[in-house]
């Protein structure tokens, strides 16, 4: 308590006394005996204490109702906005070619699928005139097939011309299939292509349109008419503002108390007077190897102003508090109302309030996290409805104080009070070293495209839950679609050379072997060439059922799909929509933290105590309270060339209380060998005080003692005694640091 504190309280209970005192008469109440000329009577047995009207009044006393409310714990950290993975695209062109008409500007809002601008491209050009050439050569196949029938069934020419002939027309008919393919691949109009089909020997002009893949304003163009642009430049860029993420990073011994779902309150640094508020969906399991800290999002919605500009902007950042609330509703006692008596905690309970006097009784309380501006009840003799006492109750309180350390039961329970009795205890060698919880390479997956290509889509969340073969996003990709191509014309090829391999071994007249072998080869290669790009396609993602679909109705796919490598959750993504994405890049990464494994760090002189199969105890910074026991797999072998440091990996043999996070920070304590035996205590029952080392020792009356001890050998379970502490006292374990700051309270 502050000195001001200290005196304005002196100050109010002196005239409450000087108030009192001048009262002429006594009062009386019903069950009570008569107070006392100062207004005010105590019951130290039966903890209570009773007011006259005007000790009220001069105290100014108040209470509040203790009623069922959320138990809110608060984090104030900081956070960013970002535009979402699905609201920002930019706009690349399929082909190279040149600008000849724009139809948007910078600022001006589109619609998903708008024409933004057109493009010439030679690429284009000479795909139309192969879409002729080839419908004029069908077209003259179909002549010549049909006049090599006529005549084969008349004998004048061998049956050998008629099968080339229909050999050459099924080439024609499938050189057409390939190319509608890459028509459509391209999304180029349908009517067009008809009107091609259907007069060839006409030149029809056709553009390549640029479309806006979502809908959102034009935030940046790079384009003027006339301008040659290729295939990997960013042309366009569109966000949609509708919707944003709020990035929000916690520190790691924070993270386990966030959960998705709980609430949190925005106030940007641009509008320091407005709050909004949000809801936690997603939380990373990463943590940023740089500020070892985690990334925990929220959605939030534009709110439009009278102009419709919106009010969230990717890059603003502000303060936001993240409310920690349990799931379920408890009783909290306000901070006003608890009173402090030693290693206890109370409050003063309003029992009957009359129109002369009021009675109050002391109500040890056990509390437990901090939530808003009170404490979360975990025990004591308190309901709903109680009336607490809050202005008065530390003046009041005061009548209460034991002067001794001694604990009720609700007070042990507050304080988390453990009594161990000394005993004789072998404490093990044991060394001590800092490190990095780490998932194992085999755990971890990275995705990436062997193909040069734009993104296309993204299918998944941030943080999203994947099985092995999962599509995740689709790359559009003109070396994809080649491949398809080929294959599909490898396919046709194929089909038709085993018809014409047929009809040769049919047809014995006019054919000779050297023919049949010639074609059996040309089968062959053509097998061997479409085994070949089968194997290409599967390699880049593509599955045997979409290769045989692809066959079947010679419809390419129009995106490469991306999959997940391993089962596990999505950690990381670092692109937009319509990013150009160059072969290798890696696109994504995806853990399986079901398995991780701990990097420790040793120095030269410690390398020796070390051997595999080792025991360690593992207790990492975002839960120090839990112990996870594990095992040295790998010994150390070589020191690192910047820090000579030498590492040492650990496997976790049981899983801890928390979800694992790449990149926790962790202490480990290795066991390397026997040690000393004599009386020891739990590690946490030692206090220190500067130099001089505590413990509280329990005395026959329940009250506490604190000794002075002499301390030896220690790891990081058990400390040996060496002077101050006999054979079978017992000794408060957990719940000491709250007996020192009661110690200190009394003294």
């Amino acid at each position: 308590m502050s000195t001001s504190n200290k005196h304005g309280g002196l100050k109010l209970f002196l005239a409450l006394l000087s108030a009192l005192t001048a009262e002429s008469s006594l009062l009386s109440h019903e069950g009570h005996r008569p107070l006392p000329a100062r207004g005010m009577e105590i019951d130290l047995e039966h903890e209570q204490i009773l007011l006259t009207k005007a000790a009220r009044d001069t105290l100014d006393v108040q209470t509040v109702e203790l009623v069922p409310q959320r138990i809110t714990q608060m984090i104030t950290t900081y956070g960013t906005i970002a535009a979402p993975w699905d609201h920002h695209a930019l706009i690349t062109s399929q082909l190279s070619g040149r600008i000849v008409q724009l139809h948007v500007r910078a600022g001006e809002t589109v619609r998903a699928g708008q024409v933004v601008a057109e493009l010439e491209a030679q690429e284009l050009e000479q795909l139309q005139l192969d879409l002729r050439t080839a419908q004029i050569a069908s077209e003259l196949s179909k002549q010549l097939a049909a006049s090599t029938e006529r005549a084969t069934r008349t004998g004048a020419i061998p049956g050998a011309s008629y099968i080339q002939a229909q050999a050459k027309l099924s080439q024609d008919l499938a050189a057409i299939d390939v190319l509608v393919a890459r028509w459509n691949a391209l999304q180029l109009p349908h009517a067009m292509l008809e009107a091609i089909l259907a007069n060839p020997h006409q030149d029809h002009e056709q553009r390549l349109l640029l479309r806006s893949p979502i809908d959102g304003v034009i935030r940046h163009m790079d384009l003027a008419i006339g301008k040659i642009v290729g295939t990997t430049e960013h042309l366009l860029e569109v966000i949609d503002l509708s919707k944003v993420w709020l990035r929000i990073d916690v520190l790691e011994k924070d993270l386990a108390r966030v959960r998705p779902g709980g609430k949190i309150d925005l106030v940007l640094s641009a509008t320091p007077a407005e709050s909004m508020e949000g809801v936690i969906d997603q939380i990373d399991p990463y943590l940023d190897p740089r500020t070892q800290s985690g990334t925990v999002w929220a959605t939030l919605y534009n709110p439009l102003s009278i102009d419709q500009r919106p009010r969230l902007l990717p890059g603003m950042t502000g303060r936001v508090h993240i409310h920690a609330d349990s799931p379920e509703s408890g009783l909290v006692v306000p901070m006003a109302s608890v009173v402090r008596s030693g290693a206890e905690r109370f409050v003063l309970v309003e029992e009957e309030q009359t129109a002369s006097a009021s009675t109050y009784r002391k109500r040890v309380v056990s509390l437990g996290q901090r939530s808003g501006d009170g404490w979360e009840l975990l025990g004591g003799e308190l309901v709903p409805g109680d009336r607490l006492l809050t202005q008065g109750s530390h003046q009041l309180g005061s009548f209460f104080s034991k002067g001794v350390l001694k604990l009720s039961r609700d007070g042990a329970r507050d304080v988390n009070l453990d009594i161990q009795p000394a005993a004789i205890q072998s404490i093990a060698s044991t060394l001590a070293i800092d490190g990095v919880l780490e998932v194992p390479p085999s755990h971890r997956g990275t995705v990436s495209t062997q193909l040069d290509g734009t993104l296309a889509r993204i299918l998944v969340d941030r943080g999203a839950q994947l099985k092995r073969g999962d599509v995740i996003a689709e790359l559009m990709s003109q070396d994809f679609l080649t491949l398809q191509l080929e294959l599909l014309s490898a396919e046709i090829a194929l089909q038709q050379q085993q018809t014409s391999v047929e009809n040769y071994r049919l047809a014995r007249e006019g054919i000779s072997e050297r023919q049949l072998w010639e074609a059996e080869s040309e089968l062959n290669r053509t097998r061997s060439q479409r085994d070949t790009l089968r194997s290409k396609l599967k390699m880049v993602g593509l599955a045997d059922s979409q290769m045989d679909e692809l066959v079947r109705t010679r419809q390419v796919l129009p995106f490469l799909p991306l999959r997940a490598p391993i089962d596990g959750r999505l950690v990381a993504f670092y692109q937009y929509l319509g990013s150009v994405i160059q072969s290798d890049e890696i696109l994504f990464e995806i853990h399986d933290s079901t398995r991780a494994w701990v990097q420790g760090y040793l120095s030269e002189m410690d390398v020796p105590q070390i051997h595999q199969r080792q025991h360690v105890r593992v207790r990492l910074v975002a839960a120090p309270d839990d112990v996870i026991n594990g095992t040295i797999v790998s010994a150390p072998q070589a020191a690192t060339n910047d820090t000579r440091t030498h590492v040492v990996w650990i496997e976790l043999t049981q899983p801890p209380t928390i979800p694992l996070t790449h990149n926790m920070f962790a202490s480990v304590t290795i066991e390397t060998g026997g040690g000393t035996t004599g009386l020891a205590v739990p590690r946490q029952a030692i206090v220190a005080e500067g130099t001089r080392s505590y413990v509280f020792v329990q005395k026959e009356d329940q009250a506490f003692e604190r000794r002075a001890v002499v301390t030896g050998v220690s790891n990081d379970r058990w400390v040996h005694v060496l002077d101050g502490l006999d054979v079978g006292q017992a000794v408060a374990v957990r719940g000491a640091r709250a007996l020192q700051s009661g110690y200190a309270a009394l003294k």
